[in-house]
């Protein structure tokens, strides 16, 4: 359903705005036009796709696939007839100016009348955004890519994402606002506005939280501005989103930038004492070190060469969670991290190597020891957690003796 407020105006200063990002709107003076369901009816369907098509003439044959999933059109076209006289009463009730001469009918076919002074704001998205790339001076050039992003309120027709003709345009507008993004964040962090790139990626972000470029910049305005803890926060979330979610690891790009979040060495003014101070904080918080995967492999790397040399024995272990559906998965991981934090000494470290499998590094242990450990958190994730869910098993795998 859609609702209207205002008043009618004469057809001689008609013009009308048509938002099709973020939601389907049409501005006509005060009068606005607002789609509310979550789902557009064929009425308005019409309508959308003849002012998304407003520059051609569409054919009976071309809105007869649009809407054949729904309806089997009469071969002479009385169907469309009858949702193109229904789109023009929709708008007349709405009280929208010359609503009946917004829809021509025309050369076998349909189109969106031009005549009538129309501004679309994908249209209008577009063009500044190429406007844009033809602007040499930077600080223009930035100042248009900020409008343009402000343009995209949300994705094309978002009630009519199912939509099949929708889907590749909404496809498209996102890109380019993506695109259109990352041209501004790189003039913005040339120009060291680093706390306006940071409210435009998280605004991006919203749009798609899983453009690793978008967290790269999010990650590179919090530190250019200090916001080592902010970086370390973002980063990890993304990180378990990455996990949960799609099942995959970051981008060496983005792991090499996490590493810089734990350097404050790269500012000015640190003292050996302050470095030690940064270095050890948190060094007394009991349980298991949890820490990246990069950082765990280095870890090893120089266990295993100290062992050469001591003789001192390490483990590690690899818990595999197995379920019968995905769905309760990342629970079931968050699950067992808290066990093996709670089980395992301050020395003690652990990663996640994948959406299902973590890795554990037991130091100083005998090999009965180890087995002992690790039985010991599988005893207690399966009596707290696994026993309630059903259709999980977890193992640990270690290199024998």
């Amino acid at each position: 359903m859609f609702y209207g407020w205002g008043f009618k105006r004469g057809l001689e200063n008609a013009y009308i705005r048509v938002e099709m990002l973020g939601g389907f709107t049409i501005i006509d003076g005060e009068n606005r036009v607002i789609e509310q369901e979550k789902r557009s009816s064929k009425t308005w369907k019409m309508i959308q796709y003849l002012v998304a098509h407003r520059h051609k003439i569409v054919t009976q044959e071309e809105l007869a696939d649009v809407f054949c999933g729904e309806d089997n059109m009469d071969s002479d076209g009385s169907a469309l007839r009858t949702i193109v006289y229904r789109a023009r009463t929709a708008l007349a009730k709405a009280g929208v100016s010359c609503a009946d001469s917004l829809i021509l009918t025309k050369g076998g076919g349909y189109s969106w009348n031009n005549s009538v002074r129309c501004t679309v704001d994908t249209e209008e998205f577009e063009a500044v955004y190429k406007k844009a790339s033809s602007v040499a001076n930077e600080e223009k050039r930035l100042g248009l890519l900020l409008r343009a992003c402000g343009l995209y309120r949300g994705d094309f027709l978002p009630n009519s994402v199912g939509e099949l003709w929708v889907m590749p345009l909404s496809r498209w507008y996102r890109s380019m606002f993506i695109n259109c993004t990352l041209d501004a964040l790189e003039l913005l962090e040339k120009l060291e506005r680093n706390a306006e790139a940071e409210k435009l990626c998280a605004r991006a972000l919203q749009v798609d939280p899983f453009d690793e470029k978008l967290i790269e910049c999010h990650l590179r305005a919090l530190l250019a501005q200090s916001k080592n803890l902010e970086a370390f926060a973002e980063y990890k979330r993304a990180e378990a989103m990455f996990y949960d979610v799609l099942g995959v690891n970051f981008s060496d790009e983005l792991r090499a930038l996490y590493a810089q979040i734990h350097r404050p060495e790269l500012s000015e003014g640190f003292t050996l004492e302050t470095l030690l101070d940064e270095w050890t904080s948190g060094a007394d918080i009991p349980g298991a070190y949890y820490c990246d995967l990069s950082e765990f492999k280095t870890i090893v790397q120089i266990e295993s060469r100290t062992a050469l040399r001591s003789g001192k024995t390490t483990y590690v272990v690899m818990f595999e969670t197995k379920h019968e559906g995905n769905a309760k998965s990342a629970s079931i991981m968050q699950q067992l991290g808290v066990v093996i934090t709670g089980n395992l000494r301050m020395g003690d470290l652990f990663t996640r190597l994948s959406p299902s499998r973590y890795l554990v590094l037991l130091h100083s242990l005998t090999y009965e020891d180890c087995k002992v450990v690790v039985n010991r958190i599988l005893h207690e994730v399966d009596s707290k957690y696994l026993s309630k869910i059903g259709g999980t098993t977890i193992k640990a795998l270690f290199p024998a003796n």
